[in-house]
């Protein structure tokens, strides 16, 4: 008689700390597109010249927290066995930077002239566009940072990630088959 290994037992192969990782050019990518977001983020407004009276502000706050967050989500892996940050922590990063982009095209300031960069691109009648989208792509910003740098610290522990492929095959067997329909 055989018997199927338990789903608390670890695996008979050897684990690859690597597998689900993205490749170090990614890891570089991600590098190259933290800080154009983050310079985009904090001096974007004097490229425009839309800085008013809130881009030293914005600059001294929203920046360092997009900073800090990537610099976790992409250095602590590094140190650990896995080496390079899980695939779901880079698409909730990439996801996060996406909307840091966002968030620079439109965030409104005080001052002369037109309060954000999509004002200054697209005319007056989008103010209330770029004042209406600031503050989503602030929080989505920050929530998906905090994801990404939660994701990749917790999938580069020596576990591994906490979920692996065969739980799924293995839904609906033993003493409570709740899912076997």
């Amino acid at each position: 008689m055989t018997t199927q290994p338990s789903a608390l037992s670890p695996s008979s192969g050897p684990v690859d700390p690597t597998a689900g990782t993205v490749p170090p050019a990614v890891v570089l990518l991600g590098w190259v597109a933290a800080l154009a977001v983050l310079l985009w983020v904090g001096a974007g407004r004097f490229l425009t010249g839309t800085a008013g009276d809130l881009a030293l502000v914005y600059a001294l706050t929203l920046a360092p927290v997009l900073l800090v967050l990537s610099v976790v989500a992409l250095a602590v892996p590094g140190s650990r066995p896995a080496r390079r940050p899980s695939v779901r922590a880079m698409v909730a990063l990439g996801l996060a930077w996406i909307c840091g982009l966002g968030l620079g095209l439109t965030l409104p300031d005080t001052g002369e002239g037109a309060s954000s960069v999509l004002e200054a691109w697209a005319g007056p009648e989008s103010s209330g566009v770029a004042a209406a989208l600031s503050n989503p792509f602030a929080i989505l910003m920050v929530l998906l940072a905090v994801i990404g740098c939660v994701l990749a610290v917790r999938d580069s522990r020596p576990g591994g990630p906490s979920r692996v492929t065969d739980e799924d095959d293995r839904q609906g067997t033993g003493r409570f088959p709740l899912l076997d329909v």
